[in-house]
């Protein structure tokens, strides 16, 4: 162990490239019978402006709650076939209508109704119930245009019961066709506290989960819906989604998804990983605060950990220098464990040589999800190439040890 020493000039040469990417913070939760101390708000947010200034970067676009994030983010993701499925079936739809619009009615109707069964096929995709009311209404109007009266309300009742407020305009459908659709949503909407199914009917254990958030034909936790069938999908915070599309009797059958994040994982390298993935990371920087004392720890994301920092609050801005100076060569995290009494900095534990790699591009195969009818792919901030190596601690840095996994 060594005294931490000042951060290379910025003129000097040979310092450490820096992160250009996204970075933010996790403050390390320790186990429940010995918890680490709760970092105030005025730690928080000097952390995050020391790393941000790193690059001159808005310290707002450092979080310091990347756990937290990331279990939020993986609950949102579909996977990329998700979008080419959505884009198949809308470019059908689509093609429905214009042949319904050509006079070429069979074929429209075929098509349309081929859309519905993707759709039920498929109740993950992305505002797949707006797109489920559009396919009925497209249905009813072709109905109504062949003089089947009785088909084309069939079909404009289970186009209500996905959004009985919605609206339908004369320019979408003829007037006839729109005067009783309004009649029927008008209808609907005064059954609402005698018809309606209270969405409790829902497994109550399943909504009474931690993190859990049901969405019904796109809108989050509706108190009522109309009777009928419904795209229902359950969000827990760091599990995937599950979907269906059925009466809320089979929504109830719902099971939570598998945990994508989870800090029980022993592989912390995969952890830390995870994290990196989730918020398109490029530097995932841990933290711990002991009394006086902060502890920090960088991990480059497609690398490994660097050396562990632990010092006073007073010299935060030496121990951000420090950390990011790597070299990331550990295999996994040195900061719990015991603390020295003074200001040090510890090389991260030796691996064997890495051979360099182009650092991979994280959840390039994954969308968020969206509300109803619109699909988004929300970008983070875009995670930069690392090159990897090794290099050997230097004269008077000492390994850590310390074979506790965790953070």
């Amino acid at each position: 162990m060594v005294l931490a020493q000042a951060p290379p000039d910025p003129g000097e040469a040979g310092e450490p490239e820096r992160p250009r990417g996204a970075i933010a913070v996790h403050w390390r939760m320790g186990d429940p019978e010995d918890p680490p101390d709760v970092p105030d708000d005025s730690l928080r947010a000097s952390l995050r402006e020391q790393l941000a200034a790193l690059d001159g970067r808005p310290s707002a676009s450092v979080s310091d709650r990347a756990l937290a994030r990331a279990r939020v983010a993986v609950s949102r993701e579909r996977p990329a076939a998700i979008l080419v499925a959505y884009g198949e079936l809308r470019a059908r739809l689509e093609g429905a209508d214009a042949a319904f619009r050509e006079g070429r009615f069979d074929e429209a109707e075929q098509e349309a109704t081929s859309v519905l069964t993707g759709l039920a096929e498929h109740p993950e995709l992305p505002g797949a119930a707006a797109m489920a009311r559009e396919a009925r209404l497209l249905v009813a109007a072709i109905a109504w245009a062949e003089g089947d009266r009785e088909g084309a309300e069939a079909a404009l009742r289970a186009a209500l019961v996905l959004d009985p407020e919605a609206l339908l305009s004369t320019r979408r459908a003829p007037p006839e066709l729109v005067a009783r659709y309004r009649a029927l949503a008008s209808e609907l909407l005064d059954a609402r506290e005698t018809t309606w199914i209270e969405t409790d009917r829902i497994e109550p254990a399943l909504a009474a989960e931690p993190g859990v958030e049901i969405e019904i034909d796109g809108v989050p936790a509706p108190d009522r819906v109309p009777p009928g069938e419904h795209f229902v999908v359950v969000y827990r915070e760091g599990h995937e989604p599950v979907a269906s599309f059925g009466s809320l009797d089979r929504a109830s059958a719902l099971e939570l998804g598998r945990e994508r994040i989870s800090m029980a994982d022993p592989d912390v390298q995969a952890r830390a990983e995870a994290l990196c993935g989730a918020l398109e990371l490029e530097l995932l920087v841990l933290a711990e605060r002991r009394g006086a004392q902060v502890g920090l720890q960088a991990h480059r994301c497609g690398a490994g950990f660097g050396p562990r920092w632990i010092g006073e609050r007073e010299q935060l801005a030496a121990g951000v220098a420090a950390i990011v100076a790597g070299p990331f060569e550990g295999e996994r995290s040195t900061l719990p464990g015991a603390w020295p009494t003074r200001l040090v900095i510890e090389a991260p534990i030796e691996t064997s040589p890495i051979e360099p790699r182009p650092r991979p591009w994280y959840r390039k195969g994954w969308i968020w999800g969206t509300s109803a009818g619109v699909v988004g792919i929300v970008g983070g901030a875009i995670a930069t190439g690392v090159v990897l190596g090794t290099r050997r601690s230097g004269a008077g840095l000492v390994v850590d040890a310390n074979d506790f996994i965790g953070f």
